[in-house]
Order: C-alpha cells, then structure tokens, then sequence
C-alpha cells in the first residue's frame, strides 16, 4: 500500500509540473535604443557618477566628464553612435569603479586586480583602461605592493623567502619585480645585521626562532614524530629542507 501511495504522488505531478520552490522567470533588462535623454540623475553614495536614461531605459552610471563630453543633457536626441559611446563609457566607468573598491579593501598586484575584474565580466577594454588609470594615478604599483607584502610575510608571519616568492608569484608579480624585492630584504637584513652575521647565519637563526615558537604545539608528540613534523612546518613555511632539518634536529635531539 506504501508504495502505491509513493506512486499516485508521482504521476499526480506528472512530467510537465513545474519544479519546487521555482518562482517566476527574471524579467529581462531592456537594451537602450538611440532616442532622448529622458534623465539625469546623480548616484547618492558615489560622488561624480550620474545615471543617464535614453528613452526612458537606465544606462548604467557614467561619469562628469563624459557628461561633458558628450553634451548630455535632458531632451537631447542621441543616434546610435553617440548612445554607443555612451554604452562604452558606462562601462568603463562601471569597471573603474569597482577597481577602485577592491583596491580599497586590500593591496593586489595589477594581475591580481586583472584577474578579479575579468572574473566578473567587465569587458577587456575597460579593464586595459582602468587598469592603466589607476596606474598612472600610481594607485596600482606592483613594485610597491611587492615590497609591502613581502615584508609582512617575511617579518610579520616568519614565511622563509621560498614562500614569499611562491605567494608573490600566485599574486601576480612580475618575476623580476620579485627578484629586485628579494634582493632588497636580503640587503636590508645585512644592514640591520651590520655584519655580525652571515646570510646563512641569518637563515638558521630565523628558522630557528621561528621553529621553537613551533615546538610548543609539538610537545605531546614522540621526538621522532615531533621533528618530522617540525620539519615539513618549516619547509612549508618557505624554507631551505636542509636547514629546516638541521635546526628541527638540533631541537629535538634523538
């Protein structure tokens, strides 16, 4: 009797029963067409950008200088041109803009904001654009970005330099903005050494304090376990194998 009352649930839905929780299809955004401006309205929370409406259809936000440009303003007959221009100017603006957030959110490289950009469909033009914008405007540094971030991973979190050139080059540095950076903490650690110790005394001691800072979550642990362990950390923590296995050796004796 189950399985006929499984049965009768089926069939009463039948094939063309439209599936659960489906609401209604999205309504599709109209494409503007040449025709008036029918509006002009400033964007409230972001200064600049003004919405335009052709024919009573939204185009998206432009800025103050295309306005200008392109002499829009209420009533004015735009042909097909000129409303294509329009199109690309939004988008580009569209494109700036939301550079211009991530940006504000946190550092990236120009590849890593390439990256983003595309991944969220702005088309390859605007990108090119916004991309040299805000380069010019020397919000966009690689080297700069580069350096920063090499510096907190390599003082801040105690990363070795083979991580720091992996996690540079997954951001998208330029190998050799990588090289020059390296080049410069390597420097910088020999001026604030003043000599007292050579580059490879400088590496055991880093991996040495960063190891013993390590130690204290292997404590429970055998020695023979604990220093494998200790080792394969340090080695992914952007270190040299052969010195990781020195120091976790000198640490945890047989």
């Amino acid at each position: 009797m189950v399985q006929s009352g499984v049965r009768s649930v089926v069939s009463r839905r039948g094939p063309e029963s439209p599936p659960f929780h489906s609401g209604p299809p999205p309504t599709p955004v109209p494409e503007p067409v040449p025709g008036p401006v029918t509006a002009i309205r400033e964007v409230a929370r972001r200064a600049g950008r003004y919405a335009v409406e052709v024919a009573g259809v939204a185009v998206a936000p432009v800025s103050v200088d295309t306005i200008a440009e392109l002499k829009l303003r209420v009533g004015r007959l735009l042909d097909a041109p000129e409303l294509a221009r329009l199109v690309e100017a939004s988008a580009m603006t569209a494109c700036y803009d939301k550079a211009l957030d991530a940006l504000a959110r946190r550092a990236r490289s120009a590849k890593d904001l390439e990256r983003w950009l595309a991944d969220r469909e702005h088309p390859r033009s605007a990108i090119v654009a916004a991309l040299e914008r805000l380069t010019a405007l020397g919000l966009l540094d690689d080297l700069a970005f580069a350096r920063a971030f090499a510096r907190s991973r390599a003082s801040g979190k105690g990363f070795g330099p083979r991580r720091v050139v992996a996690e540079l080059g997954r951001k998208g540095v330029p190998r050799p903005v990588i090289d020059q950076v390296m080049r410069e903490l390597e420097s910088a650690a020999d001026e604030e050494s003043e000599g007292a110790l050579s580059a490879p005394e400088r590496e055991v001691a880093t991996v040495r304090a960063a190891a013993e800072k390590r130690l204290r979550s292997l404590s429970r642990l055998e020695p023979e376990v604990a220093r494998r362990r200790l080792t394969g950390w340090l080695v992914r923590r952007g270190f040299g194998v052969g010195v990781a296995s020195r120091v976790a050796r000198e640490l945890l004796p047989r």
